[in-house]
């Protein structure tokens, strides 16, 4: 046998091994790193698109993003942080800190959070398209406002006659002191009446009370609802809750104490 055979003998018979197929096999081995590599590649790639894709979607979207009008009902979009947000209340039990600063805007005539700016705006031109005027006359307030309007109306009953302990009970009734008082999240205004001298029966209220849901707005204090809110009835006092809450809360009966709890069961 020539050296030449024996050598290629011996290379593809070294300790048993057949160097061709053993190539051959490598090549294949490699070649399946690399799949499993590129589908690795490609699967991260689809993971992140589509957590990015959700997390676009819960983005928070501030009224004047995203808007839709359908049927005389102005529709809004937000994520959970803002829906929150939205039926946040404060009250003797669940009192607010004197640092609290809502993100305003100015809307009517009156600061306001941003978040109900764009609704009172469209509701105000809704009602004046029908012949009515809409005019807040009060939206945010700070501690300090709220502090001294309550101070001055439990003065007034003192003056009257009541003890300070009393007054100042008669005053909460009708505007809470600072840390219990809701015109602290600009999302409450007060509005007036000028076609009527009883609101209970004037124009103002009536469409308000067929058309404000359709704007995210619901009665603040009402009769019926007195012994949960803590507060006597008025009905100038409307409270910005969007309008899926608003019109499932007209839906249920409910006022914002027992729609917040109910919301927060079903999160």
């Amino acid at each position: 046998m020539s050296k030449k055979n024996k050598r290629q003998k011996v290379n593809r018979s070294y300790d048993g091994i057949d160097r061709e197929e053993s190539t051959a096999g490598l090549m294949a081995l490699r070649v399946f790193v690399v799949i499993v590599i590129i589908v690795f590649i490609a699967g991260t790639a689809m993971l992140f698109a589509y957590n990015f894709s959700k997390e676009a979607e819960n983005v928070t979207v501030r009224p004047a993003d995203i808007q839709t009008d359908t049927d005389g009902v102005y529709y809004q979009i937000y994520d959970r942080d803002v829906s929150a947000e939205l039926l946040q209340y404060y009250s003797k039990y669940y009192p607010a800190a004197e640092n609290v600063e809502p993100k305003l805007t100015e809307a009517e005539g009156v600061r306001v959070n941003e978040l109900m700016g764009e609704s009172l705006r469209r509701m105000c031109e809704a009602a004046a398209h029908d012949g009515i005027r809409i005019e807040p006359i009060r939206g945010y307030m700070t501690h300090e406002e709220c502090e001294g309007y309550f101070k001055s109306l439990a003065l007034q009953f003192e003056d009257e006659g009541d003890s300070t302990p009393v007054a100042q009970n008669k005053a909460a009734d009708i505007f809470p002191p600072a840390k219990e008082n809701e015109y602290r999240t600009g999302m409450l205004i007060k509005i007036s009446d000028e076609s009527s001298d009883e609101f209970e029966i004037g124009r103002v209220y009536k469409w308000m009370y067929k058309n404000g849901v359709n704007y995210g707005f619901i009665n603040r204090y009402t009769e019926e609802k007195e012994p949960l809110t803590g507060i006597s009835a008025d009905l100038t006092v409307y409270r910005f809750v969007g309008t899926e809450n608003a019109r499932k809360m007209r839906e249920f009966g409910m006022c914002l104490e027992e729609y917040s709890q109910y919301a927060a069961s079903r999160s």
